[in-house]
């Protein structure tokens, strides 16, 4: 899969349900001292047992954009189409 194929959506409302079997989400929020931090977590459906949720790592002190290109690049390379994103710090 090329990188291009990967399709990037706005993350979801809390509460609200992703559909789609399998995804990566990057999230960036930064802290009371105003220093950011990223999460990148794959989410799958689980053979029918339910949601699978992997953390690929938590990232301090990167931009969002880094987080995301770095987050399609993995998506590309696992055969994941889709990637969330929500950027709390814009």
């Amino acid at each position: 899969m090329k990188a291009t194929d990967v399709r990037i959506l706005p993350a979801l409302d809390p509460g609200d349900t992703y559909l789609e079997p399998n995804f990566l989400v990057v999230e960036t929020t930064s802290d009371e001292r105003g220093e950011t931090m990223t999460s990148i977590a794959h989410v799958n459906a689980d053979d029918g047992q339910g949601w699978g949720l992997n953390s690929l790592g938590q990232i301090a002190a990167t931009t969002h954009s880094m987080a995301r290109e770095w987050a399609v690049a993995y998506a590309a390379n696992h055969e994941i189409p889709l990637v969330y994103e929500r950027d709390e710090t814009a």
